[in-house]
């Protein structure tokens, strides 16, 4: 039965805004039916939650799920309904339900959820009460010309209601679906094109996460501190709002994205670095860099999982083998984790973001003293882009394959620092050219990062495996499958190694050097 979801149609004269209540819908059928007959109202009741992502993943796909309840102890029914109020997978979740769709149940709504959410967790909104009313318009043989349902959410905490009215058509008698939508949009003020009350409600319980994770500079022709000051408030805006979910462990790219704005900050503030005295921005130099190391050991254990529930999703013959290292870790991770909260809750943490608040929110003056502050953006950052550049070709040129892993990694370092300048101009660079040097730049940066990356963290799991296994923690079959996983870690390390040179290659080529220079030196640039 397709659904009638007309254009919003023009109001008659004197015609009320969208109502906040639905009229009675035996009165609006009345009002409308024409010579139709209408069926008795029905009404249905249901309590349930909605789920999403902190970055509303759900949502932006156009999707809903919906976790109603069966009763104390039961099962959740989840359902994730498509913009169309169609279901494209449904599952009975035992609860306490899990936050990450790897630890649901395989069958449809995992394999739905899957390449949307990734490793992001769910979160649960407030309980909605949602109150729908249907009924059936018949002509005089008694056949059904469509149907109208008028639907309510609300949800006490905190406080919010939508209601709509839709006009469902059956096949074959579209003109009396849009006859009876365009009556109730004249004379009750409903669109059957509103959105369901449900995508509506989930705005404002799931609301988009504040912060910007990658703020960029609108004039190039601004002077640098003037055109910076707004980046570094939203990356100060990110840092503070995902402190807060990596505090309430919302899931594990929380801390990701605070580490990234912790790294913008500091590209940032490498630029405008000035021998004139700045007591403000070297305060924040030392308190970013601070930030950046006590988030460190979190992170590596937040990877080491993620890791293992990759290699548990490739291996499932292994999976029994590898809980033990599964739970070794956990608690490693939530050692780390609690330490963390204790730093993000301490008087330092407070003091250095209050202290750079108030650096920043300081006027024109303070922002403009010393020569860089002075000196457009396009133009200062173009030459430090420029620069590093010339490091990347350099170094790189002269890794070959028996240059030892602390070149790749110095040459990681420079990369990231070249692609974070980059970013903050890519605004004011012509779209097409900057997004295919930026492709690139993230491409050598992403294969040196599995690089360093998969080293790590098969050294790191024999040393897991070691402490384990003086501990009693792991018996022989699971140290043989930590063994197992740290030689998978050393296969991709070795991959992305023989794949450095490919990935490279096309970095270092003047076509690709010669539109660096282009972009960062014309006018989107800040000229020479």
């Amino acid at each position: 039965m397709p659904s009638r979801t007309p254009e919003p149609q023009p109001r008659a004269a004197g015609a009320r805004e969208r109502p906040a209540v639905v009229t009675p819908l035996a009165a609006i059928a009345d009002a409308v039916r024409g010579t139709l007959q209408a069926d008795p109202e029905e009404m249905t009741t249901r309590r349930l939650r909605l789920l999403d992502t902190v970055d509303r993943r759900l949502a932006r796909r156009g999707f809903r799920l919906e976790a109603e309840p069966a009763g104390d102890g039961e099962p959740e029914h989840w359902r994730l309904v498509s913009a169309s109020g169609r279901t494209r997978a449904a599952a009975d979740i035992a609860v306490p339900a899990p936050r990450l769709v790897d630890d649901l149940p395989q069958g449809p709504l995992r394999k739905a959820l899957a390449p949307i959410v990734d490793i992001r967790g769910l979160q649960p909104s407030p309980w909605i009460a949602v109150v729908e009313h249907r009924a059936a318009l018949r002509d005089t043989a008694g056949k059904i010309r469509c149907r109208l349902s008028a639907r309510t959410a609300s949800s006490t905490d905190p406080g919010e209601r939508c209601s709509a009215v839709r006009v469902d058509a059956l096949k074959g008698y579209r003109t009396d679906g849009d006859r009876i939508a365009d009556r109730i949009s004249r004379h009750f003020g409903w669109s059957p094109s509103a959105p369901d009350p449900l995508s509506v409600l989930a705005t404002s319980l799931l609301p988009e996460p504040k912060g910007a994770a990658y703020p960029s500079v609108a004039d190039a022709g601004l002077p640098a501190g003037l055109a910076l000051r707004p980046v570094l408030q939203a990356l100060l805006d990110t840092v503070e709002h995902r402190a807060a979910g990596v505090t309430a462990d919302l899931d594990c790219e929380e801390l990701h994205e605070l580490r990234v704005a912790v790294r913008r900050s500091r590209a940032i503030l490498t630029l405008l670095r000035s021998d004139q005295p700045e007591p403000e921005l070297e305060h924040a130099r030392g308190f970013f860099a601070w930030l950046g190391q006590v988030t460190g050991p979190t992170r590596d254990l937040d990877v080491h999982v993620l890791d293992w529930r990759a290699h548990r999703r490739r291996s499932p013959d292994q999976a029994a083998d590898l809980e033990p290292l599964g739970r070794y870790l956990k608690a490693e991770r939530d050692k780390a984790q609690a330490k963390l909260v204790r730093q993000l809750h301490s008087r330092r943490f407070r003091d250095g973001v209050r202290r750079w608040r108030r650096a920043l929110d300081a006027g024109d003056d303070a922002w403009s003293r010393t020569d860089r502050a002075r000196t457009p953006i396009g133009k200062l950052a173009g030459r430090r882009i420029r620069k590093l550049y010339r490091q990347v070709v350099e170094d790189g040129s002269a890794i070959t394959p028996d240059s030892p892993a602390e070149e790749l990694h110095a040459l990681r370092k420079t990369m990231k620092k070249l692609r974070y300048v980059f970013e903050i101009g890519r605004d004011v660079y012509p779209a097409k050219p900057a997004a295919a040097v930026l492709r690139k730049l993230k491409e050598l940066q992403q294969d040196l990062g599995e690089v360093q990356d998969t080293a790590v963290q098969a050294e790191a799991l024999r040393r897991f495996g070691e402490i384990m296994g003086r501990t009693g923690a792991a018996g022989p079959v699971t140290l043989m499958a930590i063994g197992a996983l740290a030689e998978d870690l050393e296969i991709r390390r070795a991959e992305a190694r023989a794949r450095f040179a490919s990935v490279f290659a096309p970095v270092a080529k003047r076509r690709f050097g010669d539109r660096l220079r282009r972009l960062t030196r014309g006018k989107a640039g800040g000229g020479r």
